[in-house]
């Protein structure tokens, strides 16, 4: 048996969402200036601390939509996604 969302989760799980689209820009940046400054950002520490971000994006989603309908991981993936695209067009 698959339940709908309540709203106020619903709004919860989108806000972390978008929140940890920007944790993800602001770890990444960091960890490329911090490490590999004036380096390619492709380099090794802002790559493996993308990964843990998305890692946790994983995680989180998995525990939160454990019960809830497929539809929700499309819209986590596109609050996060989107997140990190609007702070990417306001970092340009």
């Amino acid at each position: 048996m698959v339940m709908m969302m309540k709203s106020n989760k619903h709004s919860f799980f989108i806000l972390m969402n978008a929140s940890l689209g920007l944790l993800t820009c602001f770890v990444y940046l960091y960890t490329w200036v911090a490490f590999s400054f004036m380096e390619s950002m492709w380099s090794w520490e802002p790559l493996l601390s993308l990964a843990g971000s998305i890692a946790i994006f994983i995680i989180w989603n998995v525990y939160m939509l454990k019960r809830e309908q497929k539809r929700y991981w499309a819209q986590a993936i596109f609050s996060y996604l989107g997140s990190i695209a609007i702070f990417a067009y306001f970092l340009t």
